[in-house]
């Protein structure tokens, strides 16, 4: 994960950017992202845990889930992302919630956006939640098809009027794939227009339903367009406007680096921090853990875990992912001038040779390329209102 415009600018995010760097100095778990629940009522093209309707045969009790989060709270963790399969398929959500308010936690809601109506959206704002990630990947008939429902395109922009009314500000997280990349470049139009203050773009993991339905990543060039967009954009109003994330695709990060140095950027403080806490955070303060407990060194690796939460407990688990982001890196990750702030996809180097350490197939750093035109679609001229 890396925050573009707070990395190298001190955006918007850049004060929780600090409390997870301090967390991570001071060997804390910085950062949980916890799939809370597998049950979810879209059907997600890309879904790297394959989420049904169903529940994990071991899900963590209601019993266990808020002891995971009082075990959070007194590790002192300052930013736990709940997310799923679908948050709001878990009936013990707003006790978790209301648990992680006590102990003062920062949390972050990803969700579809389907079961946000006026009481959820209340409910939300009772608990102190105050920044919900939710997911689009296209116009109306795209992204209703992409998702599996007809109607969802119209409920999340429903959803994000009902949470901006309330003060909750509102991330639209989408993956890049070849079927969503046509879109891109509007959504970043239409994100602005429904006074978004964040755009989260992840590569496309090659797991859970993405491997039956072949799903396709995008190529060199075309993430190299969605370099140059974001690039544009954060040095047009450096101090201010829309937050860019990056996921699992870290050397884009580095290339994100590179063209902002080329035109004159001061980024000695964005480096400087990727010394400490690298592009990929796989080993560097990041705890993923899943709905039945199973400790990950990242969420997108739900195959590879380094022990169940039920034994571990919080303060074993970081200490095994420590060991992760201690040690050094296999083949080309490893011999690259840039591995102290890059250190390449971790998940992505499992899947192609089974070894978390291994080197990055996709690393943009390693060809040559050209970005080429963009070829935008006519949506974002259409933004519907965000009305509930």
């Amino acid at each position: 994960m890396s925050h573009v415009r707070s990395l190298y600018f001190g955006g918007s995010l850049a004060e929780i950017g600090k409390k997870t760097l301090e967390a991570y100095e001071q060997r804390r778990p910085s950062e949980v992202i916890w799939n809370i629940t597998n049950s979810c009522d879209l059907f997600c093209r890309h879904c790297y845990v394959n989420a049904d309707v169903s529940r994990a045969a071991n899900e963590l009790t209601p019993a266990e889930a808020l002891d995971l989060v009082r075990q959070i709270g007194e590790a002192g963790v300052p930013l736990l992302f709940l997310t799923g399969g679908e948050p709001f398929s878990r009936p013990d959500l707003y006790a978790l919630l209301g648990k992680a308010q006590e102990y003062g936690i920062k949390v972050v809601l990803s969700t579809n956006g389907l079961a946000i109506d006026d009481k959820a959206a209340d409910q939300l704002k009772g608990f102190g939640i105050d920044y919900v990630a939710i997911s689009l990947y296209g116009p109306e008939t795209f992204h209703d098809d992409y998702v599996g429902a007809k109607g969802a395109f119209r409920r999340v922009h429903e959803a994000i009027g009902r949470l901006q009314i309330r003060g909750i500000k509102v991330g639209i997280k989408t993956t890049v794939t070849a079927a969503t990349f046509p879109h891109f470049f509007d959504l970043i139009e239409v994100a602005k227009g429904l006074g978004a203050g964040l755009v989260y773009a992840c590569d496309l993991i090659a797991s859970g339903r993405a491997v039956p339905l072949q799903e396709k990543r995008i190529c060199d060039a075309q993430w190299l367009q969605i370099a140059d967009a974001v690039v544009d954009d954060v040095l047009a109003t450096p101090l201010g406007g829309l937050e860019y994330d990056i996921g699992a695709n870290p050397s884009l990060a580095m290339v994100i680096l590179a063209k902002l140095k080329a035109r004159g950027a001061d980024t000695q403080k964005g480096e400087a921090r990727l010394r400490v806490k690298s592009a990929c955070p796989v080993g560097k303060g990041l705890m993923g853990i899943n709905s039945e407990g199973d400790v990950l060194p990242c969420s997108f690796v739900q195959e590879y875990n380094v022990g169940n939460i039920r034994t571990l407990g919080v303060q074993g688990a970081i200490e095994k992912l420590f060991a992760l982001g201690d040690a050094p890196l296999e083949g080309r990750c490893g011999s690259c001038d840039l591995v102290a702030l890059c250190r390449g996809c971790r998940v992505k180097a499992y899947h192609h040779g089974a070894s978390i350490l291994g080197e990055d197939p996709t690393c943009l750093l390693v060809r040559k390329y050209t970005s080429g035109p963009r070829h935008p679609s006519a949506w974002s001229q259409s933004v519907p209102p965000t009305k509930p």
